[in-house]
């Protein structure tokens, strides 16, 4: 185990990751426009999809984490990561119904991998490099969502439509889950593991990860919200591109910095994030939607570096894939809700959905300050 360095192991769950999102992430990109640009959905049926979405995934992230545990990590990422690959088929079934349910499929298999994946990392490195580790991941990760906008980009603009837009995303799936088959970790087997609750401060970071959630939604939102505004489809998820490119940066910044913690959690995750939803709601020009689109990119690399890593300082190594996926379903139930709160109040004004949002964030940051943080 590299203390110096990030061993080799380490850079193969991080290239898998990004393989991953080179798929996903374009895909996500896509489907509100998919289910209501193409496929005359109302809005409010994207949010539910969404709720879907997350609220399944927030089961499939607690199963995923206790089977990590009893029957080993490796099987069940490499499980898991085959199964993201049905989402490639959500453009080509252009149905209202299986559109949907395909795409379901793939991101409930998402999250039933991630609890797994997070606990293999932790598993290759130690204390002195594993918060630098979980920002490489997070950087990777997200890198290669930057590289599938991109790619989905290109593609509409050469006149591609849905159907062959979801099915590039194919070969990143496959190539993720051969990437992540090479890694020399995530074997053993912890025996029966105890259906014992996570501590109370893994407990509490699981409440503040979904109230966070209720405030992160879908980015499908801001997307909406900025096609509303400029009617077009490449600046909308270009704006996603930016998201993820800040949030990318701020991973490797936040790993590589000595002195973060919960308040750097609550205060430049959390609240950070309220700030970025509320810009959303007040509007303005197209700036405007940029600069809360970067800012919501930057709270989420503060998130997504240092929630996994606290989590597994607060829990013991046999419980560490229970404990993400506590993490995991905590997310999930938060973006189960918001995603159907934020569908209904953004029919009747955006303002509305984005004001509620700013709420949710500023509660998480509360709690993780004042419970957590203790």
């Amino acid at each position: 185990m590299a203390r110096e360095g990030l061993n080799s192991e380490v850079w193969k769950i991080s290239f898998s990751a990004f393989f991953a999102d080179l798929g996903y992430q374009g895909a996500i990109a896509l489907l509100p426009l998919l289910l209501v640009e193409a496929l005359k959905l109302p809005i409010y049926i994207y949010g539910i999809v969404e709720a879907l979405n997350y609220g399944g995934g927030a089961l499939m992230g607690l199963l995923g984490g206790y089977v990590a545990d009893k029957h080993g990590r490796k099987r069940t990422a490499l499980a898991g990561n085959a199964l993201i690959s049905l989402m490639s088929f959500a453009g080509l079934a252009n149905s209202p119904i299986l559109s949907p349910l395909l795409f379901l499929a793939g991101w409930w298999s998402r999250n039933f991998r991630t609890p797994a994946r997070r606990a293999m990392l932790a598993e290759v490195t130690d204390e002195h490099n594993r918060k630098r580790a979980f920002g490489i991941l997070h950087a990777l990760d997200i890198g290669g969502g930057v590289a599938s906008i991109a790619v989905m980009a290109a593609l509409l603009l050469m006149g591609y439509g849905f159907a062959a837009a979801y099915l590039a995303t194919l070969p990143f799936f496959i190539t993720s889950t051969a990437v992540l088959a090479s890694v020399n970790a995530g074997k053993r087997r912890g025996g029966e593991v105890p259906l014992r609750a996570p501590s109370l401060k893994v407990t509490a970071l699981a409440l503040a990860s979904a109230l966070f959630g209720f405030t992160y939604y879908s980015f499908g939102f801001p997307i909406l919200s900025i096609f509303l505004h400029t009617g077009s489809d490449v600046v909308s998820i270009s704006a996603y591109g930016l998201y993820l490119l800040v949030s990318a940066l701020t991973g490797v910044v936040i790993g590589s910095a000595k002195s973060t913690g919960f308040k750097t959690l609550a205060l430049a995750g959390y609240v950070l994030a309220a700030f970025g939803s509320l810009m959303f709601g007040l509007g303005g020009p197209l700036a405007v939607y940029l600069a809360a689109s970067a800012i919501l990119g930057l709270s989420m690399g503060v998130v997504e570096t240092l929630e996994p890593f606290l989590v597994s300082r607060l829990s013991s190594e046999e419980q560490w894939g229970l404990s993400m996926g506590a993490l995991t379903a905590g997310r999930s139930i938060g973006l189960f809700i918001s995603n159907i709160a934020m569908g209904f109040l953004f029919s009747i004004g955006e303002f509305y959905a984005y004001l509620y949002a700013f709420a949710a964030a500023v509660a998480s940051a509360v709690i993780t300050l004042l419970v957590v943080a203790k």
